[in-house]
């Protein structure tokens, strides 16, 4: 047989046994499809799993190591995000914006604590908290609150965070922990407790001056004290009705900013005034 015949014939052997050790399970080594890397690992059981292992276990370490470094999340502090102007911007979350904010140079003195008790009813979605002020111990801090209330500067104001079992804060007309009043009042440091059902001013961290932001305590909060090695907030009121309205208001679903998924607004805020 010719020589270029015998090649041609050899050649076309050749396709069709291959073929049949693919389909048939042929062992001939030559003839067994061995993968390359990573694949051929499929084929160690201990050695695969020993790899899952180590990839899960550097997973859930990135989890935590990224939820511990979100810089959004505040940690147990009631603090207001630091920013160079009180108009709304953008922090990558997803909060309708409040209309825009009312502005003043001060907030005009507006109480007599030596004459007249100060109460006001916080009308909410969620129902009505009214809360006694204590116009007598945090007098400019009061007078402050009741400015701004007089001025319907937190009338469609949202609850932007509500931190489970911690706190509730509102006051910000941006909706995003960034906004104020346009004027800063200073601590009045006391000895009164955070305790369950308070009301304190938030603020910048390390800062001893405060905007129109505000929260209420869910539970006593000790470690928010004057006695505190840290920032420290000094009550200037507290919740004397409504104080389920609070708590419903701290058990609805937040992101992982500690947003309201459904936005949760103030409707109104009335001052009331008694004679002593």
């Amino acid at each position: 047989m010719a020589k270029k015949n015998r090649k041609e014939q050899h050649h076309l052997r050749q396709a069709p046994a291959r073929k049949r050790s693919y389909q048939l399970g042929g062992t001939a080594p030559r003839e067994i499809y061995k993968p390359g890397f990573p694949m051929n690992m499929l084929g160690n059981i201990k050695v695969f799993s020993i790899v899952g292992i180590v990839v899960a276990g550097i997973m859930v370490v990135t989890m935590v190591l990224t939820r511990g470094n979100n810089p959004s999340r505040t940690v147990d502090t009631p603090t207001v995000t630091a920013t160079a102007s009180a108009s709304p911007t953008a922090d990558g979350s997803v909060t309708p914006s409040a209309t825009p904010a009312k502005s003043f140079t001060k907030a005009e003195q507006v109480i007599d604590a030596a004459k007249t008790t100060y109460s006001a009813t916080i009308k909410t979605d969620k129902g009505d908290i009214v809360v006694s002020l204590y116009a007598d111990k945090a007098p400019n801090t009061v007078n402050s609150f009741v400015f701004l209330a007089k001025q319907g500067y937190f009338d469609g104001i949202t609850f932007h965070r509500v931190s489970k079992g911690f706190v509730i804060q509102t006051g910000d007309p941006t909706g995003k922990g960034t906004g104020g009043p346009g004027y800063a009042t200073q601590d009045e440091p006391g000895q009164l407790s955070n305790k369950r059902g308070t009301l304190s001013m938030a603020k910048v961290g390390g800062a001893k001056e405060f905007g129109s932001q505000f929260f209420v305590n869910l539970k006593d909060n000790p470690s928010l004290d004057y006695t505190s090695p840290g920032d420290k907030f000094y009550p200037f009121g507290e919740v004397t009705s409504g104080m389920d309205v609070v708590d419903a208001i701290g058990a609805v679903q937040t992101d992982q900013s500690e947003r309201p998924l459904q936005p949760i607004r103030i409707i109104s805020v009335a001052v009331t005034e008694k004679p002593k």
